[in-house]
């Protein structure tokens, strides 16, 4: 028992033990005053006398009402434990401690700014190979890493290039390489202008973006040039209209037989794939007709995408009010248009099928218009009928010669009446047939009969003749093919190649090198804007088709003049 009790006497109270900091130090606990604002209160110890065996006593703590275990504090950094302390630095947990520079409070970390990447721009031109005023789509894709507040387009000027927005900004989203892209798309419509290897001018796009909070402009532009070799037009189609496909398409708003001067609206559609709306041409020029009136009302016109997005559509309607003049059938003339097939390399022609107007009235004798108009044997008829008044009006001078008083005065009126507005119906409706046989329509095509008997050389200088009768290259060329064409000599796309190879065919003896450089002026100054002097050129072109050009040029030396064989020398060691 007795050895209990001093065991108990030997342990120390556990609730009056300070906390112990550091090695041989003690503190006051984070509850315990000096309170914040006060003045902190040397600490009096109470010296310990060396032969004392009691307990030593310690200053009793005030009441507190804090319960429960002591929130942790964060770890102190690690220090040598000899590194003496400075002047007014008191342990941690004393007053007058100074928290070190490595934690100055809560929420006052500073983190460096991050700087997203700039957007760029990624780019897809349908084709590279176009052809001169073919309309191309161009992709723009804007990749960035932020989400963009805005994104202007800015189309730069261009003399070789006509450049128009089809559809964008739409925004998406990609994941490339495991990283989430924001895609902001346009589409544009190129137009090149001019033939020849060309590069599109720099396409940028500007605006805003937000990256770490703040506001940042950016600018983009596609990381290398777009370059595209544009194709010359074929002059065997004029007006020049490069297409994928056409067709033609016409109605009638009303169905029935209509009365002279009743109007009726006629709306005539041409669908083009591979063109814009602007492009396709109008059919104004090609109605036409003496026996009806045209007015035209009104055009609607529209572009628009492929399904795929890879091509234009577009789409023309004409309206036009029909006024007929005459009775009968009407036929409304042949519609055509020709294109440039851009899939295939050929000429085309799409033709719109004939549409008939029925009148009510007719010609006089009970014959309808149709019988004169549409019937293919109209040149037959008119003939016999004409012939057959004659036989009538002469039997019928035969039957009654001599006997005048049998025929009343009004039955002769009648008959010349009659027989004088036959006449003048014949001569109405046989005068567009016998057009055919005026003298001067039959002098020229016996004229251009006779210069296609001719041998093909001679006819190639006289349609380089009538060529040089233009002023400017390009009417050279076009009165130079519609010529050569009228003759026959030429078959094909008149190219520089082909022009080169036709001349030479006919003329041997022309210089191939001459005839080249002439070619490349002229495609120069067809396509490439280049002044010449032309009337100089039509001279030289001239000079190399006159019969037996080039002929000595193999015995001629460089200066012009005529070079005799030298004999060889007599004595060559010497």
């Amino acid at each position: 028992m007795l050895a209990l009790l001093l065991a108990g006497a030997s342990i120390k109270p556990l609730m009056a033990q300070p906390y112990r900091y550091g090695p041989g130090g003690y503190g006051q606990p984070y509850y315990a005053p000096p309170y914040y604002g006060q003045q902190a209160q040397p600490q009096q110890v109470q010296p310990r006398q060396p032969g004392q065996t009691q307990d030593p006593r310690f200053r009793p703590l005030p009441p507190s009402n804090a319960q429960g275990t002591p929130p942790g504090y964060p770890a102190r950094p690690a220090q040598p434990l000899s590194a003496p302390q400075g002047r007014g630095q008191m342990p941690y947990g004393y007053p007058g401690y100074q928290q070190p520079s490595w934690q100055q409070g809560y929420g006052q970390q500073s983190f460096p700014a991050t700087r997203g990447q700039p957007p760029k721009i990624e780019w897809r031109l349908e084709e590279l190979d176009p052809y001169l005023q073919q309309p191309v789509v161009l992709h723009l894709n804007v990749v960035s890493s932020d989400n963009l507040s805005t994104a202007d387009l800015e189309l730069p000027p261009s003399s070789d290039f006509l450049f128009k927005t089809l559809k964008g900004p739409d925004t998406g989203t990609r994941q490339r390489d495991g990283r989430r892209e924001i895609v902001n798309s346009f589409l544009l419509s190129v137009v090149p202008l001019r033939a020849g290897d060309l590069k599109l001018p720099q396409i940028k796009v500007t605006g805003e973006q937000v990256v770490g909070g703040l506001t940042q402009r950016y600018e983009a532009r596609p990381g290398r040039t777009i370059q595209v070799q544009v194709r010359p037009s074929m002059t065997s189609v004029r007006p020049w209209l490069p297409l994928r496909s056409l067709s033609l398409k016409s109605s009638l708003d009303r169905e029935g037989a209509l009365a002279p001067g009743q109007p009726v609206t006629l709306a005539i559609e041409i669908r083009g794939e591979g063109a814009t709306a602007v492009q396709l041409p109008t059919m104004e020029n090609q109605l036409e007709g003496t026996d009806f009136r045209v007015y035209r009302e009104q055009t609607l016109t529209d572009t628009q995408l492929s399904s795929d997005e890879r091509r234009l559509s577009a789409t023309r309607t004409e309206y036009y009010t029909l006024v007929p003049q005459v009775g009968g059938r009407i036929t409304l003339p042949e519609m055509s248009i020709a294109w440039w097939n851009i899939d295939l390399g050929v000429r085309e022609v799409t033709r719109l099928p004939l549409k008939t107007l029925s009148v009510r009235g007719g010609g006089p004798f009970g014959f309808s218009a149709s019988a004169l108009t549409m019937s293919g044997w109209a040149k037959i008829w008119i003939p016999l009928a004409g012939l057959g008044l004659l036989v009538v009006g002469y039997w019928v001078g035969v039957l009654f010669r001599g006997r005048p008083w049998q025929l009343g005065r009004a039955s002769l009126g009648a008959m010349w009446r009659m027989l004088r507005a036959g006449i003048g119906l014949l001569a109405r409706k046989a005068a567009p047939y016998l057009a055919g046989l005026r003298p001067t329509l039959l002098l020229s095509k016996a004229r251009a009969a006779f210069w296609r008997m001719l041998p093909a050389s001679t006819q190639m200088s006289r349609c380089i003749r009538r060529a040089n009768r233009a002023s400017t290259p390009l009417e050279w060329h076009a009165l130079f093919e519609q010529q050569a064409r009228a003759c026959a000599s030429n078959q094909g796309d008149l190219t520089r190649p082909a022009l080169s190879q036709q001349i030479l065919a006919h003329r041997p003896a022309a210089d191939p090198q001459k005839l080249e450089h002439l070619m490349r002026q002229l495609d120069s100054a067809r396509y490439g804007q280049q002044s010449i002097d032309f009337k100089r050129w039509k001279r030289e072109l001239m000079a190399q088709l006159r019969p037996g050009a080039g002929l000595l040029r193999r015995t001629r030396g460089e200066d012009g003049r005529l070079r005799w064989a030298a004999l060889p020398a007599l004595n060559p060691g010497s």
